[in-house]
């Protein structure tokens, strides 16, 4: 092997190339790092081994014998259906995590988890308010901006969705969802959100040092 100091800048320090000195001896800096280079033609890292995961050697089970065992996943999530037909994996890890905070801090309260919506009028009343171009605050978060669809959404889930142009480039797409385009803005500063998580009103952008005591 050869090694070689490198700052944090991935330029070259030294050459270690002499056996008897220790490290202490090139006086590296935090941030500096040891680049080695396999010098072994015959070596795994040598033929790209250690990079290349497509020659890495994967294990295999026959469909048959997956299913034969007791343990595999698709027996434990029929399970947790049968148990619980709106059972989804997003809801498995919630409960974990629950779980765990529970017993570092036994006064957690987790938050309720969500009740898959079926009625199309959902939030209906909330929209009645709204009108594209109102201004609005997003709750929690603080985020601002303009509504610019409010409407339903099939291929989202049931009820009613208010779309928003945000102030700032904290969205999540530009007005499109599932490949229809349902308002125009630049790419991150659009969003779709439940009504509930909008309150249109009196809500102008907020400057650079709004949240600063002092200046």
């Amino acid at each position: 092997m050869h090694l070689t100091l490198m700052n944090e800048c991935n330029q070259v320090m030294a050459d270690m190339t002499d056996d008897s000195l220790k490290l202490g001896y090139f006086s590296p800096m935090n941030g500096w790092t040891i680049h080695i280079t396999d010098l072994d033609p015959h070596s795994l890292a040598a033929n790209g081994g250690l990079e290349d995961v497509s020659l890495v050697q994967k294990y295999e089970i026959s469909e048959e014998d997956y299913l034969k065992r007791d343990d595999n996943f698709r027996k434990w999530k029929e399970q947790k259906l049968a148990a619980d037909p709106s059972w989804t994996m997003q809801k498995q890890i919630k409960r974990q995590q629950d779980d765990r905070m529970k017993r570092l801090d036994p006064s957690f309260v987790p938050e309720p988890e969500k009740q898959k919506v079926e009625d199309d009028e959902h939030m209906a009343d909330l929209v009645a308010a709204m009108k594209v171009d109102d201004r609005c605050e997003i709750n929690p978060g603080g985020k601002r901006g303009a509504v610019k669809f409010i409407g339903k959404i099939p291929a989202i889930a049931p009820g009613y969705f208010v779309g928003v142009q945000y102030d700032e480039p904290v969205g999540k797409n530009d007005g499109t969802v599932k490949g229809a385009r349902l308002f125009s803005c630049p790419p991150n500063f659009g969003g779709f959100l439940r009504p509930d998580k909008v309150t249109v009103g009196d809500y102008p952008e907020l400057e650079e040092w709004d949240d600063d005591e002092d200046i």
